[in-house]
């Protein structure tokens, strides 16, 4: 009973130690989001730090909404690059363990 115990627990810390490694791979994974027409992109880390926003000069004449939906497009593209990105390298570890689980 104990040695099964202990090989859980050796699982569980090899498991830990693999999870801290991708999420330090994460980290220099860029992903990028971009708006239907272009003239908005953003890039981010896997680990969903936003790394750089550029704007093409001609959307700056643009009305704000415009803007803010270029934004928004941008961002969530990038974002969903990044949650996809980080799932698929959690799985491999984790075996689907924490699909579902929040901060996975």
């Amino acid at each position: 009973m104990f040695g099964n115990m202990k090989e859980m627990m050796k699982q569980a810390q090899n498991m830990r130690t693999q999870m801290k490694k991708i999420k330090k791979e994460l980290e220099s994974i860029e992903c990028e989001g971009a708006s239907a027409n272009g003239l908005c992109k953003v890039v981010m880390t896997a680990d969903m730090e936003t790394k750089q926003v550029v704007l093409d000069e001609t959307l700056l004449s643009s009305e704000a909404y415009i803007i803010e939906n270029a934004m928004k497009t941008a961002i969530n593209e990038a974002l969903k690059q990044a949650k996809d990105t980080s799932a698929k390298k959690l799985k491999a570890v984790t075996g689907g363990l924490t699909d579902g689980l929040p901060g996975f």
